[in-house]
């Protein structure tokens, strides 16, 4: 795969990579980017397409998961899409072999 981003973006996914170490200590499984950034096919409107795993937690939990990301992203040419679901959710649309599980496992990059 090859995954083109800016430095900005970069220096944006690194930030809330740590952000989120810092903040959600064991409860972030995995990070991936999918979307155009991860094929390369990206123009200068994309955005950032983040899928975000978490071990567990409700509609609050992943809405701060995802708002610690738009916040780091104030003032930055980032503009990030996160999207933020569970292990539980996850295995879900792998059992269903749903259109987004299909995407994200076609295109997407993990985020060491």
């Amino acid at each position: 795969m090859m995954m083109k981003l800016s430095p900005a973006e970069q220096a944006w996914l690194d930030a809330y990579r740590r952000t989120l170490a810092e903040r959600f200590p064991a409860l972030v499984e995995e990070i991936i980017v999918f979307g155009s950034k991860a094929r390369g096919t990206a123009t200068a409107d994309s955005d950032l397409d983040l899928l975000v795993v978490i071990r567990e937690g409700d509609w609050r939990l992943k809405d701060a998961v995802a708002q610690s990301g738009d916040h780091l992203a104030i003032g930055t040419d980032v503009v990030p899409s996160i999207i933020v679901l569970t292990r539980e959710e996850w295995e879900t649309h792998r059992k269903r072999q749903a259109p987004f599980w299909l995407t994200v496992t076609r295109d997407g990059v993990a985020v060491p």
